[in-house]
């Protein structure tokens, strides 16, 4: 009886194993072939674990020469300037850590604190970041340019702080006057002059400043005559001696109307010479624009012409 029940527990032993074998052989033909791991490029299988993975897109690798050594400093691709000429940097001492390298056309060597320079601004991002000064040259004299903490991010290139603070710079929209206001006469001097216009204004971004210094003023009539140069003219007063124009013709073929008739569109356009420095010190900012002109501003104006009729007196 013993050996029988021994047999029939054998028997279902072998009957189970048989089927879970069946089971999992099922599971297997089961699985679809798109359950293997795929990503879609240009990611790639980064596996978590032994049975999990996320797909991730890799980080490029940087083409060689696109930083300096060190990495606390941008580089350039292909040097714009020419190195061999760079003039040592021998009144930063040992304190230079790199360099000379280019900066756009100019020689730039990086340092560590040179006393008694002023920390950078703000609070060290870390315990162990170090205070870094950039010095560029011409072909002279290192001059400081800008200054940073290791361990925060690098700051924008000379050249993005000059263009934003070109942008800060508010150059206010000059009232275009004439005088006699919005009607003259044929051959009679009509006077022009821009009124709230700024001899200079300046914009800051970072630790550098831009100014914005007038240049020039030129006055349109509008008649087709051309444009005439005057001084910054913001007066009626100094308009009757240094910005005027006498018209040939009436405005019958005129692009505005005063009153209902022809008119000129006379127009003023007034362009500033920009300059920049760093801490007080002059500097030139390659790729950075020369000029900066003011808002437009435009009158009609309309001329007449008078007739007059000789007659034979007595």
């Amino acid at each position: 009886m013993l050996n029988r029940v021994r047999r029939v527990m054998i028997a279902l032993v072998v009957s189970v194993l048989t089927c879970a074998g069946t089971l999992i052989a099922l599971s297997l033909a089961a699985s679809p072939a798109s359950a293997a791991p795929s990503c879609v490029p240009p990611a790639v299988i980064k596996w978590i674990g032994v049975s999990e993975y996320e797909c991730v897109i890799p980080a490029p690798e940087p083409s060689p020469g696109t930083t300096n050594p060190g990495g606390e400093n941008p580089g350039s691709p292909q040097p714009t300037c020419d190195l061999p000429a760079a003039p040592a940097p021998t009144s930063l001492g040992d304190h230079v850590l790199e360099g000379p390298y280019c900066q756009g056309t100019r020689f730039c060597v990086t340092t560590d604190l040179v006393v008694p320079l002023a920390l950078p601004d703000g609070e060290p991002p870390n315990e162990d970041s170090e205070a870094r000064y950039r010095w560029c040259s011409s072909g002279g004299t290192y001059q400081l340019e800008e200054s940073w903490w290791t361990g925060e991010e690098e700051p924008p290139s000379l050249l993005e702080r000059a263009l934003s603070a070109i942008g800060q710079i508010n150059l206010a929209t000059p009232t275009l006057n004439t005088s006699p206001t919005g009607r003259t006469l044929v051959s009679l001097d009509t006077w022009f002059w821009a009124a709230g216009a700024s001899p200079s204004a300046t914009g800051s971004a970072f630790d550098l400043v831009a100014t914005a210094t007038f240049s020039s003023m030129t006055v349109d009539p509008g008649d087709g005559s051309g444009t005439i140069s005057c001084p910054l003219t913001t007066t009626r007063a100094a308009a009757e001696s240094d910005c005027s124009h006498a018209y040939r013709r009436m405005s019958s073929g005129g692009t505005a109307t005063v009153g209902g008739r022809p008119a000129y569109s006379a127009s003023v356009r007034l362009v500033y010479d920009l300059s920049f420095t760093v801490g007080g010190n002059a500097i030139v900012v390659p790729g950075a624009p020369a000029t900066l002109e003011a808002p437009l501003d435009s009158a009609a104006i309309r001329v007449d012409e008078v007739q007059s009729i000789v007659t034979d007196v007595d």
